[in-house]
């Protein structure tokens, strides 16, 4: 039952950046509509389960949202630049290896040499995965390897996700104690962006995306409660079956040209990546 929790966020957050995708908003709509289906589902979780909140717990989550809403800021302006497909797989990569260092090295959840090495050569095998998913060629109609503006997007934005989800756990804050604050500083971040944006926010784009807010807002709690039951060295590996989801579904649904070469990189990506998961899901601390 654990670990059926722990594919919960996989399933979410592998389904977001296309519903995102799908309402053709701006990067801040899509953001600001998000956030709101967020705050809603936060409101209505915290009604029906209500939870003490110390001051050090609300700060730490509130602090963790302004991360996700900058990281996530950063994740929709990418999906302007280049494609899903090829956008998701270098994020979730940067964060596998932020967020499961940080579990095993700072936080000790890897403790024998077991672990280690099992834990080291996982990951290997996901990044590899990652590498192999994120493998363009000529049918990606972009330069190679990718323009320096567009790595520097991708790697703020995974530096950002990385840390809204390890400040958390840093501090022992984990399941339904995180999710109001936290939503509350996504708020308060996307309102901070809104200010400093040109154009006004088109109010129908915007409920579009409430939606993705309530996809985004499950997989949340998910991987929160996840990492309570298995620790995040595994819960947090496991939620990035995303890749293959986001990949796989954003290519079809979009309709997005492959080569054969392209594809076969995507199927086998995809294969080394759950391998190196069903590796770590083994390590619980």
């Amino acid at each position: 039952m654990d670990f059926i929790i722990a594919f919960i966020p996989a399933l979410g957050w592998g389904v977001m950046p296309i519903l995102a995708h799908i309402t053709k908003a701006s990067p801040r709509e899509q953001l600001t509509g998000t956030v709101i289906g967020a705050v809603l589902f936060s409101l209505c979780l915290y009604t029906i389960h209500p939870t003490s909140l110390t001051p050090i717990h609300f700060v730490v989550s509130f602090i963790s949202g302004i991360f996700w809403a900058a990281g996530q800021l950063l994740q929709f302006q990418a999906f302007q630049k280049v494609s899903v497909s090829i956008a998701i797989p270098v994020i979730c990569g940067l964060q596998l290896i932020g967020t499961t260092l940080f579990a095993a090295l700072i936080l000790g959840e890897w403790i024998t040499g077991y672990q280690y090495a099992i834990g080291v050569g996982s990951l290997l095998c996901i990044l590899a995965g990652v590498l192999l998913t994120s493998y363009q060629g000529k049918s990606a109609g972009l330069p190679k390897p990718l323009p320096v503006p567009i790595i520097i997007m991708l790697v703020c934005s995974g530096l950002a996700l990385s840390s809204y989800v390890v400040i958390n756990q840093f501090f022992h804050i984990s399941g339904l104690s995180v999710i109001l604050p936290q939503s509350l500083g996504m708020l308060c971040s996307a309102m901070a962006m809104n200010l400093k944006g040109k154009k006004r926010l088109r109010f129908s784009l915007v409920v579009r995306n409430l939606s993705t807010g309530l996809v985004w807002s499950i997989a949340n709690l998910a991987l929160f409660i996840s990492n309570g039951l298995i620790g995040m060295a595994a819960s947090f590996p496991i939620s990035q079956a995303s890749i293959a989801i986001a990949c796989v579904g954003s290519i079809l649904i979009f309709k997005e040209k492959k080569s054969p070469q392209e594809w076969i990189g995507i199927l086998a990506g995809i294969t080394v990546l759950m391998i190196g998961v069903g590796m770590i899901s083994m390590l619980k601390p």
